[in-house]
């Protein structure tokens, strides 16, 4: 089977894993009990030596209300919990402003449910960068538009 994320990926979550681990004060064996898989096999995710299945993120967002995202991706060593995230309103204006700016500027228009979609993937994307990317989100409406 192939693997989607890098070795050093597989490394970051297999990490974060092991801290959430830590902060539940369970071991190897009955935090993979808690989540429902054997202790063999949580025991390559948190070395990361396999790449974190659905099935285990789903386990452990369920299990100990922790943010699947950050799981996957981070950033940082502190897990997030379910619901934590806030919004970044400012980068979330800008996004906005630049998308209607655009679709102003262009003569387009986008039926709300596309727009919306729209605002939330730049929105995805940006947030991890910390900044507006203006020529990949300019280059993302037009495809949609």
């Amino acid at each position: 089977m192939s693997s989607i994320a890098t070795g050093d990926d597989k490394k970051a979550m297999g990490d974060r894993l092991a801290r959430v681990r830590a902060i539940s004060g369970l071991n190897q064996a009955d935090f993979a009990g808690r989540i429902g898989i054997h202790p063999r096999a949580y025991a390559n995710y948190e070395r990361g030596e396999r790449e974190l299945p659905a099935t285990v993120v789903k386990a452990v967002a369920e299990e100990l209300k922790v943010d699947p995202l950050w799981l996957l991706s981070g950033p940082g060593s502190e897990p997030v919990l379910c619901g934590a995230r806030r919004l970044d309103l400012d980068l979330l204006e800008k996004i906005m402003a630049l998308i209607d700016g655009w679709l102003l500027k262009n003569r387009r228009s986008l039926v709300p449910v596309k727009k919306a979609r729209v605002i939330r993937l730049a929105y995805e994307h940006c947030i991890g960068r910390g900044q507006v990317d203006a020529g990949y989100l300019q280059e993302m409406i037009s495809l949609a538009a």
